[in-house]
């Protein structure tokens, strides 16, 4: 019979922090390089499970994340963002390897992980902000990070929802395996955001990338209708990524949030301009307080970069519809 490890103890485990270390130092990670960094780096990463024992027991004070150490500056933004993404991808193993010694490991993850998942990007930006990265640079990071980091992070904690819900029926091995594929997902979009990169391959079309993930986001019994016109070929490598990016992140807040029985996104691709609409039928937002969300702003902000238009129209109980344009001339 194995026994019963508590939930504390689970998370602040010395074999959680020997497999953080070993799996670091199979990526060559700069930060197990050198014993000061190292050192450093552990230190932080405990305070960082404490913060995740503290939310186990029902404690959500968010923490002042601490400065890097002269040495983990050093270390580049890039390379102490992968570092902390494989932080969340052992942590959500580790979870997952725990049955035995947690059983309520349900419970467990779903306080654990999106507390780590803030505390993460809560250091992410105190890191940006020690090493004086451009302001540019700096508001880029905070775009992708929300948007492609925090859908893939929100679709896992979608996954959990339904395992709780049908955990033993055979759709909950299913919703499962969902959710460790999900957190796999999450863990190399950290990876393809912080080189650069993005998450729609060219041999996926924008109407699959966008079905797939708003068929794995949507609740059960919402309507959704997606479509893509025109040739994507148009498209720049550019424009395409950050299309993707919008229209997902407007998805999701129909999804998520709209209390919608009717979702759409529809985009058509012409040779002037790409047109693509987001609409719900749900609650509508508050005019007043809209623009504080940082997806919304985070949509505009990406269209405007674009030299593009970004419109929304929004009243209680009749729906959201949002509205982007995007020149293509001269690209």
């Amino acid at each position: 019979m194995t026994e019963y490890v508590s939930p504390e103890l689970l998370i602040r485990s010395p074999a959680l922090l020997h497999s953080y270390e070993s799996r670091l130092r199979a990526l060559a990670s700069p930060v197990v390089q050198d014993p000061l960094v190292w050192q450093e780096w552990r230190r932080q990463t405990r305070a960082l499970l404490k913060i995740c024992a503290a939310s186990v027991g029902g404690d959500a004070t968010p923490a002042t994340p601490e400065p890097p150490g002269p040495a983990v500056r050093e270390v580049g933004l890039a390379a102490a963002t992968l570092a902390w993404a494989e932080l969340f991808q052992t942590v959500a193993d580790h979870l997952a390897e725990a049955a035995g010694a947690a059983p309520d490991r349900e419970r467990l993850a779903r306080r654990v992980l999106p507390t780590l998942n803030r505390a993460i990007l809560a250091r992410v930006g105190s890191f940006a902000d020690e090493v004086e990265t451009p302001e540019r640079i700096r508001k880029a990071i905070a775009r992708d990070v929300h948007d492609w980091v925090g859908s893939s992070v929100s679709l896992a904690l979608r996954r959990l929802d339904l395992y709780e819900l049908r955990r033993d029926t055979p759709e909950g091995r299913d919703d499962l395996r969902g959710l460790r594929q999900a957190l796999n997902d999450a863990w190399e979009t950290v990876r393809r955001v912080m080189r650069g990169l993005r998450s729609c391959p060219h041999d996926v079309g924008l109407e699959s990338s966008l079905r797939a993930f708003g068929e794995a986001v949507k609740p059960p019994g919402v309507n959704l209708q997606v479509s893509v016109r025109g040739e994507e070929s148009r498209l720049p490598d550019e424009v395409r990524a950050e299309l993707l990016a919008i229209i997902r992140e407007a998805l999701r807040n129909a999804l998520t949030h709209a209390g919608a029985e009717g979702v759409s996104a529809h985009a058509e691709i012409l040779p002037e301009k790409v047109v693509a609409v987001v609409q719900d039928d749900g609650t509508g937002l508050d005019p007043g307080r809209s623009w504080r969300s940082g997806g919304l702003a985070s949509m505009r902000e990406r269209t405007e970069l674009l030299e593009g238009e970004f419109r929304m129209s929004s009243h209680p109980s009749a729906g959201t519809r949002i509205h982007i344009s995007v020149p293509l001339g001269g690209r």
